[in-house]
């Protein structure tokens, strides 16, 4: 007897919250500096690494927000370095940091955005595609659909720097996956950061 279609959209859906639940972010690599002086940092001010305005705005209030929330002094670099770019030397970087009450760095950046559709994905999902009535292909909303339930994957880079030294003090990759909700990925990403530093004792 043939399954309605229906039926395979939310084994889909469900299939997709399983795999929502599991931990969104896991440390891929990470690396301790040795000159670290064993004493925990209590300001933080973070820099979001992204070139798009609007969208570093908009990531370092949330995740502040969420710093905050977890108890710690945390500042969204924004109004203070407004142009990230424009810094051309180390020099003028420390320079910059001098001026504020800041002991520690937050630097968040994505190294990899993730999944792309291709043709690889075409062949692979073309049969489920057509049995809850859509068309392959990503340019199709069925087809973006399943690109987006078989997506997820991206890769950050988080780094906590001395901001006298300016010198990276732990740095990492990450190995993510979304949530599907931008504020849910926030919280997630403000427990896993907050976790592994307090977990190091570097918070």
């Amino acid at each position: 007897m043939k399954t309605p279609a229906n039926l395979l959209l939310l084994a889909l859906l469900l299939a997709l919250l399983n795999a929502c639940s599991s931990i969104p972010h896991t440390v891929a690599e990470e690396e301790m500096s040795s000159d670290w002086n064993g004493k925990a940092f209590e300001d933080l001010l973070v820099i979001g690494a992204y070139t798009d305005k609007s969208f570093r705005v908009s990531a370092e209030t949330q995740f502040v927000e969420e710093l905050k929330s977890r108890g710690l002094k945390a500042t969204a670099s924004y109004k203070l370095i407004p142009d990230t770019t424009a810094l051309d030397s180390n020099d003028e970087i420390r320079t910059k940091l001098a001026t504020m009450p800041h002991d520690a760095i937050l630097i968040i950046a994505t190294l990899d955005e993730g999944y792309d559709y291709d043709v690889g994905d075409y062949y692979a999902t073309r049969g489920m595609v057509y049995l809850l009535g859509g068309k392959p292909g990503a340019a199709t909303d069925m087809g973006a659909f399943i690109a987006w339930a078989g997506s997820g994957g991206y890769s950050l880079y988080i780094g906590l720097w001395d901001a006298q030294k300016y010198e990276p003090v732990w740095q990492a990759s990450t190995s993510s996956e979304t949530t599907g909700s931008e504020s849910q990925d926030t919280k997630a990403l403000a427990d896993f950061v907050v976790n592994t530093l307090r977990g190091k004792g570097l918070l």
